[in-house]
């Protein structure tokens, strides 16, 4: 999580900020692996870690705005990109 805010870099010269970003797509591309040909973390239906992981698609957005950075990059992360559109378009979080 630490590695997340410390990409917003909004204390760092831009060297620095680099390197957090750099911090905060490792993890990014583990979940890449993770998700790779599945609609959710359970497969093919929400799971119990999706929901613990969920809010971190609606501060994605968050992060890229202030930090002016682009963390979720749909190229870099289709399986991701993918399960972050699947995972706020079930009914169980859309309706909720």
């Amino acid at each position: 999580m630490n590695r997340f805010w410390r990409t917003l870099g909004l204390q760092y010269a831009p060297k620095e900020k680099e390197k957090a970003q750099k911090m905060a797509i490792e993890p990014g591309e583990r979940i890449e692996e993770l998700l790779k040909g599945k609609q959710f973390f359970g497969e093919d239906d929400i799971g119990y870690l999706d929901l613990a992981v969920g809010w971190v698609s609606n501060m994605l957005p968050v992060w890229d705005e202030v930090g002016s950075t682009k963390i979720l990059d749909p190229l870099r992360f289709p399986s991701t990109t993918s399960w972050v559109t699947n995972f706020l378009s079930h009914p169980l979080i859309r309706d909720n």
